[in-house]
């Protein structure tokens, strides 16, 4: 889990999670409003008011981050992964009700995820790519900050192997060439 916010007397939360959407098993992600408070004898306890899943067909979408204005709105931000699109910057508008909103794609990824996680030599066998650590959600007055990891650029072996060795005129890395796309949203 990125991250919970806590708004209005509720705790919102997002995690990824295992979906089944037009027959096929994806990642996807479940939200949830929990109604906290502490006990007579001092113990937290809390209750889900509200839930939900979010999923897209042929696609998975990873690594949640929820932030609530205090007006009761909010968004979810999340990487977008799959038969349609390379790793993209996405989010859902989600409300107090828990209205969630149809994905929409902040920055549409360029190219593979082309990372040092995503090879033996540096990870082991089988590789298990890294990815997601820099997501998060932040309100701001009546606003919403987003950030998701995607892929800015495409580099082929020629622009990667001309200038700077591995840097693709500046657009990344030798060892990854992931990128954070930050927005700002009015839900």
């Amino acid at each position: 889990m990125q991250q919970t916010w806590y708004v209005n007397g509720t705790l919102w939360g997002s995690s990824g999670t295992a979906v089944w959407v037009n027959g096929e098993l994806k990642a996807g992600i479940a939200w949830f409003a929990v109604s906290p408070k502490i006990n007579g004898a001092g113990k937290v306890e809390g209750q889900v008011k509200k839930q939900g899943y979010i999923a897209l067909a042929n696609n998975n979408l990873t690594m949640p981050a929820i932030a609530m204005t205090a007006g009761g709105k909010g968004a979810i931000a999340f990487t977008v992964v799959g038969e349609d699109y390379y790793p993209s910057a996405g989010y859902v508008t989600i409300n107090a009700n828990g209205s969630v909103g149809p994905i929409h794609v902040a920055a549409a990824g360029l190219g593979p995820d082309d990372g040092f996680t995503s090879y033996k030599a540096f990870v082991g066998d089988p590789p298990r790519t890294r990815w997601g650590d820099y997501g998060a959600a932040v309100s701001d007055g009546s606003s919403i900050w987003i950030a998701s990891e995607y892929i800015a650029q495409t580099c082929d072996l020629e622009a990667y192997l001309t200038g700077a060795i591995g840097s693709c005129d500046g657009t990344r890395t030798s060892l990854a060439n992931w990128a954070t796309r930050i927005s700002k949203l009015n839900p």
